[in-house]
């Protein structure tokens, strides 16, 4: 759901007692065919767009990566110098502390922002990190066992439901159902991908979750379910059934396409190329147009079709991002699949023009928000893919390598050593949000908050 990316193994239960099949739900109403519509839309334009080589519009000398580096350089060292500076017990920062510091760093952010060409204080201002912040505390409220990298995952859906808010003109705010949508599947992935769980336990988890979903009033009977039937109660307390039945259909559209990946998993015979298109554009499309419903209760076509199209790139970005780790575990994308027998190259090309594809079908570049989204989230895009070919150039052709490290605002080497050194950092040795202090929670916070550029 808020993940767009298959929680399923391979492996198979042979004794599990439900068929996965079963757990698809039929209560989808007009938006079962919706659905279908747009993954055949986005699967056409997909299917159209060019796998020649393409070439980013910025490209950055020497010169240029050094300014940057050395400006990220900077960044990081005040807010590794602030950390030793409060981690004594017992100091909790103050609102003003907060934003003195974080007016501090804004002008090297946004001479960094400037340097990358990526424009962010156009669409992410104060309200998104007021809503990180209120995020973050209710976590703790809610679970403090809960772990960081889960956090981070129901974060990442958070972002996204708020760019959804400014999208369509709402408050930018956490919401009841925000929470409760974004922390749903940090606590299901968990479960699914504990290999001492068998099979048949994991489906009848999620055959309860589909029946919760359905309205159907059945107990929790572990921990873990009341946390997930608890989440759900904060969207029913938001938007109720009856005046809302769209919300609760277009959860369960993404719960299904998440059961039919699961089916495509535990198939026998690797999947055709394009049964694992459909279901990264459906599974990925779904997710965020459910996004789009828990934000505004109901959508009219034009934003139902932004809300899926957003979603399809990122799934197959997370995809993308994602290559050994599917690899690993057995799961079929269309880069996987692909992986460490012909380079990734065609692919690549195809996602990069393909975000342009989708903005440029669903957002009127004469509306203000909408042009600002148009430049953002292309430019944003694009620096994620070429991020994850730094992650495995061996994937890549070497011309493509070389291309997108021109493209690149940073040398691919200087982005290797940040991404073993940030960890170490600021969250060394602490694997629960409970094991955070009220310093670093507010540097989580801090750090945003300074992005803040208005």
């Amino acid at each position: 759901m808020p993940n767009p990316s298959t929680p399923y193994a391979r492996s198979v239960d042979e004794d599990a007692v439900i068929d996965a099949a079963s757990c698809l739900s039929e209560r989808l109403g007009p938006l079962g065919p919706r659905v279908k519509a747009l993954s055949r839309e986005y699967a056409r334009i997909w299917g159209e767009i060019s796998s020649d080589p393409y070439t980013p519009d910025r490209l950055f000398t020497l010169s240029e990566k050094k300014d940057v580096e050395r400006d990220l350089s900077l960044l990081i060292r005040r807010l590794s110098a602030e950390k030793k500076k409060f981690l004594p017990p017992g100091h909790a920062w103050e609102s003003a502390e907060m934003e003195e510091f974080a007016a501090s760093l804004r002008p090297c952010l946004k001479r960094i922002l400037g340097r990358v060409d990526l424009h962010l204080e156009a669409v992410y201002d104060a309200r998104f990190v007021d809503s990180t912040r209120h995020f973050l505390r209710a976590v703790r409220d809610f679970d403090p066992e809960i772990r960081i990298s889960s956090v981070y995952q129901a974060l990442r859906n958070v972002w996204i439901m708020n760019t959804l808010q400014f999208f369509l003109g709402q408050k930018v705010e956490l919401s009841d159902a925000i929470f409760g949508y974004s922390m749903i599947y940090p606590y299901l992935d968990n479960f699914i991908d504990d290999a001492g769980d068998s099979e048949s336990d994991k489906l009848a988890q999620v055959l309860k979750l589909k029946r919760w979903l359905e309205g159907v009033d059945e107990r929790p009977e572990t921990p873990r379910e009341e946390k997930l039937h608890a989440l759900i109660g904060l969207i029913e307390r938001q938007f109720s059934r009856r005046e809302y039945p769209e919300v609760f259909q277009s959860m369960l559209a993404i719960y299904n396409a998440q059961i039919r990946s699961l089916l495509q998993q535990r198939e026998t015979n690797p999947p055709h190329s394009a049964e694992i298109l459909d279901i990264s554009l459906e599974k990925g499309g779904t997710s965020v147009l459910a996004d789009g419903y828990l934000v505004a209760g109901s959508l009219e076509p034009g934003q139902q079709d932004f809300c899926f199209g957003f979603g399809t790139f990122l799934q197959l970005a997370d995809d993308l991002q994602d290559i050994a780790e599917d690899l690993k575990r057995g799961h079929s994308t269309l880069f996987s699949q692909t992986a460490g027998q012909l380079p990734l190259d065609p692919l690549l090309y195809k996602l990069f023009r393909y975000v342009y594809a989708v903005v440029e079908r669903t957002l009127d570049a004469s509306l203000p928000r909408e042009q600002a989204l148009r430049e953002v989230i292309p430019r944003g895009s694009a620096l994620m893919h070429m991020e994850s070919v730094s992650k495995y150039p061996s994937f890549f052709s070497r011309a493509c390598v070389r291309g997108c490290q021109k493209a690149y605002p940073v040398r691919f080497s200087y982005l290797r050593k940040l991404r073993r050194a940030l960890p170490d950092k600021f969250l060394t040795n602490r694997e629960k949000i409970s094991d955070l202090d009220p310093y670093s929670i507010a540097l989580m916070t801090i750090s945003s908050r300074a992005f803040s550029l208005d």
